[in-house]
């Protein structure tokens, strides 16, 4: 792995990886480039790529992925994206959604760093208060991140995850980047109900959401810091880099990542590709 992080000289490519058809949702598309520019700068470039149109048979993400088979079949291609990624000579994978499709398959079949929105947020938010609370968009994903929580062992510092009242889905929190302010007073109510419970931090728990708020300047309600998902996973994601480069840091490969003959995850993937 060659890059800024071990004096290669250019700077390190990263691939987000968003579960949407970024065709349908370009506003959100052209907000996450203009975002990772400002917070990357120089230090590293981070390509987008979305799902391909048609995944979701014209219906929204949020709609769609409740169903643990769809999620399956859907979602299965992000595995196949990120050995596309590490095979292209990109130096990290960052899985760009709360519902962290395939978080363990993904690093069991890569040795490049594999950061998410739910892991980053969750970690960066507990080093910035005991209680971490999350809003999500839709109850459908509200459930899916309250089963991420669970998987990383951290419910002990996860007050509550809820969802926006009324609920909205990835096309509808996209048009509202032309009118913001219902669903900012949405998440604020939401938040300070948080707050007013005992959370320290907020995490806008789905991504177009998440960039909606950034956009606006919505960094703390009540005194709680809302956190910008996209730039923790981000730099958690150049952290990784600079530290696989630098320190020599990878993946424990004796248990939950293992990865005893990488020719196997080879084998399948050309056969999947084919």
């Amino acid at each position: 792995m060659t890059g800024a992080g071990d004096g290669g000289g250019s700077k390190p490519r990263i691939w987000h990886q968003s579960v949407n058809e970024l065709d349908h949702l370009a506003v959100y598309k052209r907000a996450l480039e203009a975002h990772a520019a400002e917070i990357l700068g120089n230090d590293a470039e981070l390509i987008v790529h979305g799902l391909p149109s048609g995944s979701y048979g014209g219906a929204s993400a949020t709609a769609v992925l409740g169903n643990a088979y769809a999620y399956h079949r859907i979602l299965g291609r992000v595995i196949d994206n990120a050995i596309k990624a590490e095979r292209e000579g990109y130096e990290a994978f960052v899985i760009g959604s709360f519902s962290e499709p395939f978080l363990r398959e993904i690093r069991s079949a890569v040795d490049i760093p594999v950061a998410s929105l739910t892991e980053s947020g969750l970690l960066v938010g507990c080093s910035l208060g005991r209680y971490v609370a999350l809003v999500s968009n839709a109850p459908a994903v509200q459930w899916m991140t309250k089963v991420a929580v669970d998987k990383h062992g951290l419910a002990a510092r996860v007050l509550d995850v809820v969802a926006l009242d009324p609920p909205l889905d990835e096309p509808a929190l996209a048009a509202a980047y032309a009118d913001p302010a219902p669903v900012i007073g949405n998440f604020a109510a939401a938040a300070e109900r948080l707050v007013a419970r005992g959370a320290d931090v907020i995490i806008p728990a789905e991504g177009v959401l998440a960039e909606l708020l950034v956009r606006h300047g919505v960094r703390e309600i009540a005194g709680a810091p809302v956190i910008d998902v996209f730039a923790v996973a981000w730099a958690y994601a150049l952290m990784e880099v600079r530290l696989w480069s630098r320190a020599g840091l990878r993946v424990g490969r004796s248990w939950h990542h293992r990865r005893d003959d990488p020719a196997v995850v080879a084998r399948l993937w050309e056969e999947s590709v084919r």
